[in-house]
């Protein structure tokens, strides 16, 4: 069992190295605002936006793979600009991957306008750019190649037959686009689509200047929906494409407020499904008070793989907190229909 377990693994680190890359995802897509889209930098609640979120996954099969993401924005010129929206934003990314720590690590830095559509402040349409540097590193020392295989087992200490080369970094290119609707105090809706890798940076450890970084497509729906008093619906949708890989996200949340003391108190549940390969159906969950929001997810994993793995997939933590400056002439309300975000 283990050695299967080597060689699948095997399998996937030397197909990456091979060919293109794919990026990162987290199954609550909606508690990482930067990485979902950049337009989305400045769209919060209040003032200004710092956001956290884990990911651990295949803990029980090999080393887990562990993603993890930081971001902090907020909104410029609202005195000057009453009526639109001007943020920008930073971010850091990380990820290590398996045995052989593939590790990954990003730093962005975005911005954003949109312009409101109406006087009431419930249609706004805006575009978002975001630009950095991204460095990947891989320990190939600690993986196992099919020339160390003896037939039984792995020896590492006999030569892997690889030629390694450490790829340089490269600048990358992301852009958003968002649309807000608030129709009524029943309803609202958020649309996004997001370009990913305008550049198509290259990237290979194995020396190959053909291998580029392809760009990704996203596509991202939100709905809040006042079911009745304190109780609120906010189904949500993502479709992403990635040199012919494609992930298909979508679920809903249920969400109840109610008053305590100094503050109002939100308790949310929810359901997903990746549907692309019978992927994984997503339970979360989370609690907001104070401006402070703690999400929880846990993927059940219902692939192919679900045997090797029990139907353990991964779980994922996300803090955020949202703060307001105090200052009566700063009243741009803001439509955010994604769960919790």
């Amino acid at each position: 069992m283990k050695i299967t377990i080597r060689l699948i693994f095997l399998f996937a680190i030397l197909y990456s190295l091979n060919s293109s890359a794919q990026d990162i995802h987290f199954s609550m897509f909606y508690a990482s605002p930067l990485n979902l889209n950049p337009a989305l930098t400045g769209v919060n609640e209040c003032t200004y936006r710092a956001a956290g979120i884990y990911r651990n996954q295949w803990r029980s099969i090999s080393a887990p793979f562990n993603t993890y993401s930081a971001s902090f924005d907020m909104k410029l010129l609202q005195t000057k600009l009453p009526n639109d929206i001007f943020g920008v934003g930073a971010m850091f990314v990380g990820d290590k991957s398996g045995d052989g720590k593939l590790s990954m690590s990003s730093a962005m830095l975005s911005a954003s306008f949109h312009k409101g559509l109406d006087k009431g402040h419930r249609h706004f349409l805006g575009i978002g750019i975001q630009l950095g540097y991204t460095s990947k590193s891989l320990k190939w020392q600690q993986l196992a190649f099919p020339a160390q295989f003896s037939g039984t087992d792995f020896d590492l200490s006999q030569s892997n037959g690889e030629s390694f080369t450490k790829p340089k970094g490269y600048f990358d290119l992301q852009a958003g686009f968002l649309h807000q609707s608030t129709f009524n105090d029943i309803i609202g809706m958020m649309t996004g689509f997001t370009v990913y890798h305008l550049v198509q940076p290259k990237e290979s450890f194995l020396g190959d200047k053909t291998v580029k970084l392809p760009m990704r497509f996203t596509v991202h729906e939100g709905l809040r929906i006042k079911a009745m008093k304190n109780f609120y619906i906010t189904p949500n949708f993502i479709f992403q494409y990635q040199n012919k890989a494609k992930e298909i996200n979508l679920g809903t949340a249920f969400e109840y407020h109610m008053q305590v003391p100094k503050t109002e108190v939100v308790t949310s549940i929810g359901g997903w499904y990746r549907l692309t390969g019978n992927d994984a159906a997503i339970i979360s969950a989370g609690i907001e008070a104070f401006h402070t929001k703690l999400l929880f997810a846990y993927d059940i994993n219902t692939s192919s793989l679900k045997n090797a793995t029990s139907s353990r997939g991964g779980f994922e933590l996300a803090i955020i907190y949202n703060g307001c400056f105090k200052n009566k002439s700063l009243n741009v309300p803001i439509l955010v229909p994604c769960p919790m975000m």
